[in-house]
């Protein structure tokens, strides 16, 4: 083992005495993005040991709301709490969190039936969620009510870009943006537009009353199969907002792995969401606008001026472009059905309950 090995692993074991376990081994899972993960072996089972470069008071608004979808029943790893009855353990800048550790099978993205699985989950996620006071010392994060701004910025920085871009109009990436950037600022503004409708204000009054909160983020990484269903392996993080930020997060997600929109796809998906928690039609117009803005355009552009990804090609970063105009474009043609594309999911929904 090696000294710096060594040393991480002894500062996870002073973090562990104070837990009410017998520590039998520990091992260094993962160490990336500002999060480590140890494997703790322990005379209660298998345990992890996640520690995360995050203010303590963010880690404890995570872990109770994790506590809180464990004590609503959703299927999510256990937290084990300190001697002294804590959610987690501070420490400066970063903080640790202890749960139970899980396997199962892999939840695969190219799977329909783990697709549906997922969003049947994700429902009642969105459901359990209800009613969540988060305990004093609490660092909240909340995006609902927060979209207008959200989306004037992304729109601004994407007028910034392009300006910067025209000076590099030799370079192909630079090139291809500005043969779409202005189509996808009309898409932008628009939606902005369409957040002034009351159906949005309306859906934001109900979040905001009914104390529910988002995942952000249904990645695959933190999900796994356990006797055939999902099982959330690890809360990563948590944002008050409206259920469709979720959705939209992750339809897009797998329409990117498909590399163009799939409609069909899309319905049989927001389908099983819908027949756990049934959304309006006014709901479903919020998610539609949602859907419009080119959330995927504006992030790819924004992680290349900025060079963000350090590892990256230039020829992947091309690559990358091709693939999110391809989502952005064909997607149109589902957002413009809106009408037809609610009916199938609800008619077709009420049918499968027959």
């Amino acid at each position: 083992m090696s000294s710096q090995l060594k040393d991480v692993n002894q500062y996870a074991e002073r973090v562990l005495r104070y837990y009410p376990i017998k520590v039998n081994g520990i091992k260094l899972k993962s160490s990336k993005s500002g999060r480590t993960k140890w494997i703790v072996d322990t005379d209660q089972g298998k345990m992890v040991l996640k520690q995360a470069i995050m203010p303590p008071g963010r880690m404890l608004f995570i872990s109770n709301a994790h506590e809180h979808l464990q004590e609503n029943g959703v299927p999510i790893a256990k937290i084990i709490k300190t001697k002294g009855g804590g959610l987690c353990v501070a420490a400066d800048d970063h903080a640790f969190i202890l749960y139970e550790h899980h396997e199962g099978k892999e939840v695969l993205y190219y799977s329909r039936n783990h697709l549906k699985k997922i969003m049947e989950f994700m429902a009642d996620f969105h459901i359990k969620s209800k009613g969540f006071h988060p305990i004093e010392g609490t660092k909240k994060r909340r995006r609902v009510g927060k979209w207008e701004k959200l989306y004037r910025w992304k729109l601004q920085e994407l007028e910034g870009f392009k300006k910067l871009a025209q000076n590099y109009q030799t370079d192909p990436f630079s090139e291809l943006f500005l043969q779409h950037v202005d189509q996808m600022l009309e898409l932008g503004r628009q939606s902005l537009e369409e957040l002034d409708h009351a159906e949005f204000e309306s859906w934001t009054k109900d979040v905001i009353e009914s104390k529910m909160f988002c995942q952000q983020d249904f990645t695959l990484a933190r999900l796994i199969l356990k006797d055939d269903e999902i099982f959330m392996s690890e809360l990563h993080s948590v944002n008050h907002d409206l259920p469709s930020r979720d959705l939209r997060l992750f339809l897009t997600k797998v329409m990117k792995k498909q590399h163009v929109w799939d409609s069909q796809l899309c319905c049989e998906m927001l389908r099983a969401y819908d027949r756990k928690n049934p959304l309006t039609k006014g709901n479903y117009k919020v998610l539609w606008t949602d859907l419009k803005f080119p959330h995927l355009f504006c992030a790819i552009i924004h992680k290349y001026y900025l060079s963000q990804k350090k590892a990256w090609s230039d020829e992947k970063y091309l690559a990358a472009l091709k693939n999110t105009i391809a989502v952005e474009t064909t997607k149109m043609d589902f957002i413009h059905q809106f009408d037809d594309m609610v009916e199938r999911i609800k008619l077709e929904g009420a049918k499968d309950n027959e």
